[in-house]
């Protein structure tokens, strides 16, 4: 008997010890019960606030009027819409509604280009211009290149005499990566200064871009070349450069490009060349831009058939950016920020040809057609047109390209014609 108390006192001490353990466990597990819990709503909260926060700013991103957001996402939106195969970079993220809000703003930009015409105004206006020749050839010189800022380049004539020592019609200087620090007096980079040639290449830049501005002070040496195979296919700008021994050479006409694989073998828009017309008009807020027989450049709705013979060249695109000295431009004009291409003439004749480098972050992304007209504007243009850009756009100088193309050769594409400019030679 005493032996199975014993027996049965361990027993009980056993399972009270295995109680106080299970009781033991069960308190750990409620107390972890509450902490999981927490942990849970902890996590629910901030995913909750991550969200609101994340929808906040898409909200914010897409529809907020705040000036500095809307004038972004308009350049997002008109950048990929009127990007041939991106597009879907817009659609997919931003809603409908939003998108037909640009481009119908867009669309507004475009109807107000269709009654533009520029006249050059009257034969009273043209005789308040004209000015007394003299016979000072360093006056004459600066009164040429007025662009020129005036001190910099005394000094720098002062310092290298050998380069007037024959007279300042012959003058050259290229420095086309602007290390000499020669200036404009709009504070652009001087890259090259040929008196012989009435050339001057000045480097521009702005926020988020850069190009290159040729002048060339006598309107006779532009000219538009055909593609050597036009009709068929495009040739590439240097080569219509090599080709025709120019000095500068850009690109010209736009053409048909399906999905970005065009050949430039066809022409988009009309061309006047040697007293024919090529391609098919498109008129409305396309405009024709073209150097008559009056060495003026013209821009204008269309042209009559009787009328080609008194062009000297014609090309169409849009928008135009100076009509009669007005800018008619603002902002965007729904075109976003694209590598571009402009042209224009200053009252006295001066001729102007722009490329703008783009897609390419880091270096150069691209400006608006507003941006352009800024740059032709301070040079003093008085007419002046927005050409067929992107991956076209490329300027060629003396056997090199001096600008860096988007396009995936980095040369350009082959374009159905090419603006030049010659040579004094060759056109006396």
């Amino acid at each position: 008997m005493g032996k199975n108390k014993k027996n049965d006192g361990v027993f009980v001490d056993t399972l009270d010890d295995g109680l106080d353990i299970i009781d033991d466990y069960t308190e750990v597990s409620e107390s972890e019960e509450p902490k999981k819990k927490n942990r849970l709503k902890k996590w629910g909260i901030r995913s909750l606030v991550t969200l609101v926060v994340l929808v906040t700013l898409y909200l914010t991103a897409v529809y907020s009027n705040i000036p500095f957001i809307a004038k972004w996402r308009t350049i997002y939106i008109e950048t990929a819409m009127s990007t041939m195969n991106h597009k879907w970079l817009a659609t997919y993220f931003i809603p409908k509604s939003v998108i037909d809000e640009v481009m119908a703003k867009r669309q507004e930009e475009f109807d107000k280009q269709a009654n533009l015409q520029s006249s050059w105004g009257t034969k009273e206006e043209d005789s308040e211009t004209e000015t007394e020749e003299e016979n000072v050839a360093e006056k004459e010189f600066y009164e040429k290149y007025w662009e020129l800022d005036t001190p910099s380049i005394r000094n720098y004539f002062a310092s290298n005499a050998n380069l007037v020592s024959n007279g300042y019609d012959s003058v050259l200087i290229e420095d086309l990566e602007g290390s000499l620090g020669l200036k404009t007096a709009s504070d652009d980079s001087l890259l090259v200064l040929d008196t012989e040639n009435n050339l001057m290449v000045i480097g521009v830049a702005g926020n988020q871009f850069v190009g290159k501005l040729a002048i060339v002070k006598n309107p006779e040496q532009v000219e538009l070349i055909k593609a050597s195979a036009f009709g068929s296919v495009g040739e590439m700008v240097e080569s219509i450069g090599q080709r025709t021994d120019s000095l500068i050479a850009i690109n010209g006409s736009a053409f048909v490009d399906p999905k970005g694989h065009g050949s430039g073998g066809t022409l988009n828009g009309v061309m006047l060349l040697d007293g024919q017309a090529y391609g098919t008009a498109k008129n409305g807020y396309w405009k024709l831009v073209g150097m008559k027989n009056d060495n003026r450049m013209y821009i204008s709705n269309y042209y009559q058939t009787n009328d080609v013979s008194n062009y000297k060249w014609g090309v169409e695109f849009f928008p135009a950016l100076i009509v009669d000295g007005q800018n008619v431009v603002d902002g965007t004009f729904g075109m976003g920020l694209q590598p571009r291409t402009a042209i224009g003439q200053s009252r006295n004749g001066d001729c102007m040809m722009l490329i703008i480098d783009g897609r390419q972050p880091g270096y150069s992304v691209g400006c608006t057609v507003a941006d352009c007209s800024k740059i032709l504007e301070r040079y003093g243009a008085f007419q002046a047109m927005n050409l067929d850009g992107g991956s076209s756009s490329v300027m060629w100088y003396r056997g090199q390209l001096i600008t860096r193309s988007s396009s995936v050769s980095k040369r350009g594409r082959y374009v159905p014609s090419g603006l030049v400019i010659r040579k004094k030679s060759q056109v006396e």
